[in-house]
């Protein structure tokens, strides 16, 4: 087994750390040893602010489980659990969460690394908001930089609106800061949803979200990752990847619709619009309720162009899942 970095133990008791902490940093780790090191001292290194980290193992079979035994066992700001099952990120992270008693969480992958005030930065910036987040610098499996950064890729979005959230989501788990109370608010986290994407969906339905425009993580991308943002996606694309579009936004807006947020109403009619489309190839429903949200479509451009565009990649994705569904074979069909 590899040893632990020769980095000077942390003399204080873990009395002394739950007392004085701000930060409870939420770490999901499933066959991660390979990075994991690196990340550890990376969050054990924040300055700015006094932190603890759960550190979860979701049944790794890699010897990540004895690396953060060790890690545990010579500083005190690190509690660790394992689940006996794996249960996957979502439920790992919510778990993870759950453990945490300090009114702040970050979440955190496990093969990452974090510039040393990216906590007491975002820590700065929430004010009053429920979730606040950073841009992300892609590197290499060896850590070295590509020179882009995920806001490269997408609009990088604040504010409080929640519908906007609904149609596509810049907020990474890995580069977030939320409020504990925004944490009970969305739980139990909905089945078949992204657990960032849920929670910076409710974050914009209360308190707010802001964004700090600064890459505070090198964001790790390797054959191993879960996430595909900033991978070549050349020969990785799922053979129901439209599908999976829609049943994304589908899953939100049903899980949204049922609580008492702003926006669950149109959330609500939306989800109608979206069946309509699907099972009856009606798009009159659903072009009403997407001009009636026309202010939140994503993106660049005048609201007319953002909502056209919006309308016109819902009937592309709507007319690709029925052909996906068509070249299944008969016995995978619902």
């Amino acid at each position: 087994m590899t040893p632990v970095s020769s980095a000077p133990t942390i003399r204080m008791r873990r009395s002394e750390v739950s007392s004085s902490c701000q930060v409870s940093v939420a770490l999901c780790v499933h066959n991660g040893e390979r990075y994991l090191r690196e990340q550890l001292d990376s969050v054990l290194a924040q300055t700015g602010t006094v932190i603890e980290i759960i550190a979860l193992d979701d049944a790794s079979t890699d010897g990540s489980t004895g690396l953060l035994s060790q890690y545990a066992a010579r500083d005190p700001r690190i509690r660790f659990i394992r689940n006996t099952d794996n249960l996957g990120p979502s439920r790992s992270f919510e778990r993870a969460m759950a453990l945490c008693d300090n009114a702040f969480i970050a979440l955190c992958d496990q093969d990452d690394i974090w510039a040393a005030d990216k906590l007491s930065r975002l820590l700065s910036a929430i004010g009053s908001a429920d979730l606040a987040y950073c841009d992300s610098e892609y590197v290499d499996a060896a850590g070295a930089s590509t020179g882009q950064r995920i806001s490269n890729d997408m609009t990088m979005m604040s504010g409080r609106e929640p519908l906007r959230f609904l149609f596509a989501n810049s907020v990474s788990g890995h580069a977030a800061l939320v409020r504990r109370t925004l944490f009970d608010a969305a739980r139990p986290f909905p089945e078949g949803v992204f657990h960032d994407w849920w929670l910076a969906l409710c974050a914009a339905a209360r308190g707010g979200i802001v964004y700090v425009d600064e890459p505070l993580v090198r964001f790790r991308r390797h054959d191993g990752a879960f996430s595909t943002l900033g991978r070549d996606k050349a020969g990785r694309r799922p053979p129901r990847r439209n599908h999976f579009w829609l049943e994304q936004r589908r899953n939100l807006a049903a899980a949204f619709a049922a609580t008492t947020l702003t926006g669950c109403r149109d959330a609500a009619k939306l989800l109608i619009a979206l069946e309509q489309a699907r099972a009856e190839h009606r798009y009159l429903p659903l072009a009403r309720i997407l001009w009636r949200l026309r202010a939140v479509a994503p993106g660049g451009g005048v609201r007319v162009v953002r909502y056209l565009r919006l309308l016109l990649r819902f009937i592309r994705k709507l007319r690709r899942a029925r052909k996906e569904q068509s070249l299944l074979p008969a016995q995978f069909r619902p």
